[in-house]
């Protein structure tokens, strides 16, 4: 009798950790990749997707949302949801934003583009307790000659309290070459005047009062010579 019920509890605790199991990473963002690039294959190229982001003058800034809860394996020693693990999360989250946003660009290339993070900033707010349910939402918040810029939030309790809040610097790449960001989004229909300005609103905030833009004197900062 004992033994059988730490067989279920031993089950039901797999399950709730579902997210940290070996190959559910890959598992959760390759979903994305197979709906959102392999499928179009299949089903037609000019996707609905593809669609309703068209129909909007601020189709580039749409946002990717989900909810999902902190399971077990993700929390540490002060039992709340680990720094580091927030970081997957932003991958799953980011990597549909950027499927979906581009994914015209995708499907119309020889062969696909890629999106590597070339930085990522984090200001971690409030706690998110084991079992807590939250919502991860991403979204493009500018873009220059360069890069571009994305916003990710956690958030709980109905988007009401804000968890954590991070700015991600992309880059779109074609092999070696650098795709611009307004090439990439005139490639999917996503550009004009309206959202050009709205990027270069947010852009001037970000730059001017963020501090995030220019990191060159810090990686260029030596206070001490002293090894570890």
């Amino acid at each position: 009798m004992f033994s059988t019920a730490i067989k279920y509890l031993t089950i039901v605790y797999l399950i709730s950790s579902y997210k940290t199991l070996p190959g559910a990473y890959f598992i959760r963002f390759y979903y994305h990749v197979c709906r959102l690039l392999f499928k179009p294959y299949f089903t037609g190229k000019e996707t609905l997707n593809i669609e309703t982001l068209q129909k909007s003058k601020y189709g580039c800034f749409a946002h990717s949302k989900y909810s999902t809860y902190a399971s077990p394996w993700e929390c540490d020693l002060y039992f709340h949801k680990n720094n580091s693990t927030y970081f997957s999360e932003l991958d799953i989250s980011r990597g549909e934003l950027m499927l979906s946003i581009f994914q015209k660009l995708f499907l119309k290339s020889k062969k696909w583009p890629y999106v590597p993070v070339a930085n990522v900033f984090t200001n971690f707010l409030k706690e998110i307790s084991p079992f807590e349910r939250y919502n991860v939402t991403s979204q493009i918040l500018c873009w220059d000659e360069k890069w571009i810029y994305v916003l990710s939030k956690f958030t709980k309790n109905n988007d009401k309290i804000l968890c954590s809040i991070s700015l991600t610097k992309y880059v779109l790449k074609d092999g070696r070459k650098t795709i611009k960001p307004k090439d990439a989004l005139e490639v999917c229909g996503l550009y004009n005047a309206d959202a050009a300005a709205l990027s270069e609103k947010n852009l001037k905030i970000l730059v001017n009062d963020c501090g995030f833009h220019e990191t060159g004197p810090l990686e260029e900062m030596t206070t001490s010579n002293i090894q570890l």
